[in-house]
């Protein structure tokens, strides 16, 4: 996993603990662990995978439908490259 992925996956993870806490009205000053909340919740942390398995299967469907949108995400239209280092595409940004 890249740094930028452990940085995004730490931010959801912290936000879906956020939006937990405020369905449940669990202040800050009760002074519960992140564990209480989620086991108070009977769930889990499960809003990163549920991302992550939406934009694989978006990619997916990209890939199987052969227009514009496929050019564009495969980074492969025609042309000059420009000089300097290569941009990070999407595709190499979410299989690696």
């Amino acid at each position: 996993m890249l740094d930028n992925e452990q940085t995004l996956k730490k931010k959801i993870e912290a936000a879906e603990i956020w939006f937990i806490r405020r369905i449940l009205k669990v202040s800050w000053k009760d002074k519960k662990t992140n564990d209480e909340v989620l086991d108070m919740a009977n769930t889990g942390r499960s809003l990163y995978s549920r991302i992550r398995r939406r934009q694989m299967k978006f990619t997916g469907h990209i890939y199987r439908a052969r227009g514009i949108e496929h050019l564009a995400m495969t980074g492969k239209i025609n042309g000059k490259k420009s000089r300097g280092r290569q941009r990070t595409t999407y595709v190499d940004h979410r299989l690696h």
